[in-house]
């Protein structure tokens, strides 16, 4: 399989991280003083950077639109599912059976999944192109969309298979956070969350330079070891901003269900009660990505580049690039791209397809009354 290789390549790394915080005596103080300050140092660079090169928003624009066209996109499998599906699943859970619930709990884990792995491919394009804004730079070259594109697109197999991974290590990690009646996160679940993210800094930068999956993680760890102040508040002072803006983002759902939702008997009240939560979702959404990730992103491509000597590899990409850039992607991206289109068609317009009648069909076999 795909993803457990990519565990098995990074895992050492994480578990060499957690080793490091340990005897460094470091533990994720997200709310520190020293995390906003170390992340703060870097805005005004940034913000340069991106006065100069506006590409940049271009491309966190795009991360934005295409997150919260996914989470709209999962949204809709809860509209596919008839109302008496719903029915039948709570009159079974009183009647102490539980089979149709972990059925229909099975689905909706393995649409989330396929959510993150397809969305996953835009967004890697988008967090490696931020990437070949900085390479590019630092060659002298002037930067492009399509020379960004380009560059992206040289090891984007490998930087989808990561953003995947990564992608979904998160949504597990913000799921298991939400309050529930029996909430299981620990500690040590924390403790290993930002293990991963400490061993996996520099992953992107490094993929994008030519790296394969070991290096990348052995790239992150030499990052942590020579600068460990600077990469530990970076890393925890994005995941500060990112837990402030989360947590106004729930007080806002919160108000937002107070104000527009219902009782909770009407039809179809999940799907509306998770579709209501889109505006949230999209205010949220686009302040990390536009206000918060480009910082995140170019912070640690010019740490990584400070430390890493990767001028061969930028070089070598920067000579690759056609003067008339008719390389603007592979073959197999826009292949990918038409793919998502026609997903994004069959998702939102089930009914123009036939498909809202074929999952009827389905649900009436009683797959779900077992």
């Amino acid at each position: 399989m795909i993803f457990p290789s990519i565990h098995e390549a990074l895992d050492p790394a994480r578990d060499k991280a957690q080793a490091i915080l340990h005897e460094g005596g470091h533990k994720p103080r997200i709310f520190s003083r020293d995390s906003f300050q170390q992340f703060s140092t870097n805005i005004a660079t940034v913000a340069n950077l991106i006065g100069e090169e506006p590409e940049i928003l271009i491309f966190a624009a795009a991360q934005w639109l295409v997150i919260w066209l996914a989470y709209l996109a999962w949204t809709q499998m809860l509209d596919w599912i008839p109302d008496y599906v719903w029915n039948a699943i709570q009159q079974a859970s009183r009647e102490g059976g539980k089979a149709a619930f972990n059925l229909l709990n099975l689905a909706l884990l393995a649409w989330s999944f396929f959510i993150v792995c397809v969305v996953s491919y835009p967004i890697g394009i988008c967090t490696a192109s931020m990437v070949a804004v900085h390479d590019l730079r630092a060659c002298n070259e002037e930067v492009t969309l399509a020379k960004c594109l380009t560059v992206a697109d040289r090891h984007l197999g490998r930087i989808w298979m990561f953003t995947a991974v990564d992608a979904w290590v998160t949504v597990k990690a913000i799921l298991d956070r939400l309050p529930k009646k029996y909430g299981n996160r620990t500690m040590a679940d924390e403790l290993l969350y930002y293990a991963w993210k400490v061993a996996t800094i520099a992953v992107v930068p490094a993929l994008v330079n030519g790296r394969d999956f070991v290096g990348a993680g052995r790239d992150s760890l030499t990052l942590l070891r020579s600068r460990p102040a600077q990469s530990l508040g970076l890393r925890f002072g994005y995941s500060a901003v990112c837990w402030v803006i989360g947590i106004l983002a729930y007080a806002m759902s919160l108000v937002v269900f107070a104000k527009f939702g219902h009782s909770g008997h009407e039809a179809h009240f999940i799907y509306n009660f998770y579709f209501l939560m889109a505006g949230p979702v999209f205010v949220a959404v686009g302040a990390v990505s536009v206000l918060v990730r480009p910082f995140f992103v170019l912070g640690v491509a010019k740490l990584y580049s400070n430390t890493v000597d990767v001028t061969a590899e930028i070089e070598r990409d920067v000579k690759t690039i056609p003067s008339w850039e008719s390389g603007l992607l592979s073959w197999k991206s826009i292949l990918f791209l038409l793919l998502l289109c026609i997903l994004l068609v069959a998702v939102f317009f089930p009914e123009e397809i036939g498909l809202t009648g074929w999952i009827e069909r389905l649900a009436r076999k009683d797959l779900f009354k077992l």
